[in-house]
């Protein structure tokens, strides 16, 4: 009987330490969501770099965003946001997922925290029209630093109508040029924000700029946290892109498009067909770059088909590399400079998606995750310890 009644008092006690010992894994994986930015409650702890410029606000689903104190990026190229270009500069805070956008008419920064990492190192994605279209992909060490690691670019140089000599449907540089749309001589219409909620709820971003006819537009999209939106998955590591081409003018009759775009890197990259989203379930049919140093991976990805007239058309990619050297004294800086070119069908509407963005931040958070799981198997061993001795105890008394 005496054996009976430590069993009920035990097993309750084996079985409370077994739910602790869960929750160190519980707490790694999800514990960042409620967590502000920077660790703290206020949400207007982040300060950037620079000279200080009062601006208006933003309203939508992230409440009412203050333009008062803020300041322009330090290392923004090109012109300021000032009241003579009837610019008003954005700032706000997604609370969830760690990320900071702020931006104005000619520029747009985000900055990523995703993980909640012992580095405290964010990522950060900076878009700027001032000379070219140009999306900038950097490392940074903490979410206040006012500059990190540049990891790659990506320049949208230029939309170009060709005769498809040979017929494979791609350009190639045996190809006729008939006309082109240079996009260092273009100009850009101030970029706009808009805020969105997906079907599920989350809330979206939407940034844009066009030429000032609308005959080639760029669209982002940001998310907080994964969500669908227009049959796409996308995930708060990544920017969703839209080409948009409306009503090319071509000068012949069977001429198709070309966009030229150029991803400046110092570090090595792989062509893939079988991407990291695809793997991970977020995306089908898409392929990209993979750029990776010694511990951080960027991408450059894109579908493989474009809405073409509102068909689903495939798209032809040619990618083309060399290597540059830069000799700055006593040093030697090399960068791989790669052209991808997107071949279109002919058509009066063309949109694309492509994405930028990283496979992980570091891997920073993965020392806490092994030793919350470590102390985990500790606790789950002693448990185990704990009942076979304290059985074996019980055993030999009654046997006694």
């Amino acid at each position: 009987m005496n054996t009976q009644k430590r069993a009920v008092i035990v097993l309750p006690v084996l079985f409370a330490l077994l739910c602790v010992s869960v929750t160190p894994v519980v707490i790694a994986e999800d514990g960042f969501d409620n967590q502000n930015m920077d660790g703290a409650g206020d949400p207007s702890g982040y300060q950037q770099q620079g000279d200080a410029n009062t601006t208006g606000q933003m309203s939508g689903p992230f409440g009412n965003q203050s333009g008062e104190n803020n300041q322009n990026y330090s290392n923004q190229q090109g012109r300021n946001s000032t009241a003579g270009d009837n610019q008003q500069q954005y700032r706000y805070r997604y609370q969830r997922r760690y990320t900071i956008m702020d931006g104005a008419g000619n520029y747009t920064r985000l900055r990523s925290h995703c993980r909640d990492n012992a580095t405290g190192e964010v990522f950060e994605i900076i878009f700027t029209i001032d000379t070219v279209p140009t999306l900038q992909l950097s490392y940074v060490p903490t979410l206040d630093a006012a500059a990190g690691q540049h990891h790659f670019l990506l320049i949208i140089e230029q939309l170009i109508e060709y005769n498809d000599v040979n017929r494979n449907g791609k350009y190639d540089h045996t190809d006729v040029i008939l006309s082109s749309l240079l996009m260092s001589n273009t100009t850009f219409s101030d970029i706009t924000y808009t805020n969105r909620t997906t079907p599920e709820g989350i809330p979206l971003t939407i940034i844009e700029t066009h030429t000032l006819d609308h005959l080639f537009s760029i669209v982002i999209y940001l998310v907080s946290e994964r969500t669908s939106f227009s049959n796409n998955t996308i995930t708060q590591k990544e920017i969703k892109i839209d080409f948009v081409i409306t009503d090319y003018p071509f000068t012949n009759q069977t001429s198709q498009l070309a966009l030229i775009t150029q991803v400046k890197t110092p570090f090595n990259f792989t062509t893939e067909q079988n991407t990291y989203d695809e793997k991970q379930g977020t995306a089908t049919k898409e392929s990209g770059l993979n750029i990776s140093s010694a511990n951080r991976c960027g991408f450059f990805t894109w579908a493989n088909n474009a809405m073409v007239d509102n068909k689903t058309c495939p798209v032809q990619v040619t990618v083309l590399s060399n290597t540059e050297h830069t000799f700055n004294g006593n040093n030697q800086d090399t960068y791989t400079q790669t052209q991808v070119i997107f071949s279109y069908p002919r058509g009066e509407n063309i949109v694309h998606d492509p994405k930028i963005g990283v496979i992980d931040v570091l891997a920073g958070i993965l020392p806490s995750v092994l030793q919350f799981e470590y102390l985990s198997v500790v606790y789950l061993i002693a448990c185990l310890v704990s009942a076979v001795v304290f059985y074996g105890i019980v055993y030999v008394r009654k046997n006694r």
